[in-house]
């Protein structure tokens, strides 16, 4: 097959994940958003102590790799593009961690649910919170929404680990006590569509 086809049938490929990114992540935001808004689950509730209940030992690592869904994260990722030599990369994840960490709280005010100690009892809190509301979660959100645009222009041997700190992720903010997961799967998901939305904007299929 000629360069020139390859290309076309990859770029063709990309577009195609991208738009089901999208698709996705719109549907699970808004489907997850209905259920969040309804009365909490057991099945919930147990996810969430199972992770919120492991010893405080844990809070170091966990804490440490939970920065990655941080706003200031959003920077750093930008500047290690531009170190790169990627600019339009940069801009990508600049772009979408801070529209993720906007849009995040915009939606926390329409769907209007409370933080796990608002909602339940026992749980275990480390470390402080702004707000009181917890969907979708941001950090998820900015997390999800890095390793989408910046997927198309990694390596195999890094994508697992951008995978693992993306799911690692929302597990500390159970840890921490700082959401239920139905606002991480939320906070995923929009994560997901902006990051998505935006590789489909860029229309490259990313240059590794």
């Amino acid at each position: 097959m000629r360069r020139d086809a390859v290309g076309v049938t990859r770029r063709s490929r990309t577009r195609g994940r991208d738009v089901a990114g999208l698709a996705l992540g719109l549907g699970v935001l808004a489907g997850s958003a209905l259920l969040a808004r309804r009365t909490r689950s057991e099945t919930e509730i147990g996810i969430f102590l199972s992770a919120n209940d492991l010893p405080d030992s844990a809070f170091p690592p966990i804490w440490t790799v939970m920065q990655y869904g941080t706003f200031g994260a959003v920077p750093v990722a930008a500047t290690v593009a531009l170190a790169a030599r990627k600019p339009q990369l940069a801009a990508s994840i600049a772009v979408g961690g801070t529209a993720a960490w906007v849009t995040a709280k915009a939606v926390k005010r329409v769907v209007d649910r409370g933080r796990p100690a608002n909602i339940i009892d026992g749980v275990h809190l480390r470390g402080t919170e702004e707000g009181d509301q917890g969907f979708p979660s941001g950090h998820a959100a900015v997390s999800t929404a890095i390793t989408a645009v910046t997927w198309p222009d990694v390596s195999t041997s890094w994508r697992l680990p951008l995978a693992a700190l993306t799911g690692l992720v929302p597990f500390g903010r159970m840890y921490v006590g700082a959401h239920l997961p139905l606002d991480l799967v939320g906070g995923s998901a929009l994560g997901l569509a902006i990051g998505s939305a935006i590789n489909i904007v860029r229309g490259d299929g990313g240059s590794r």
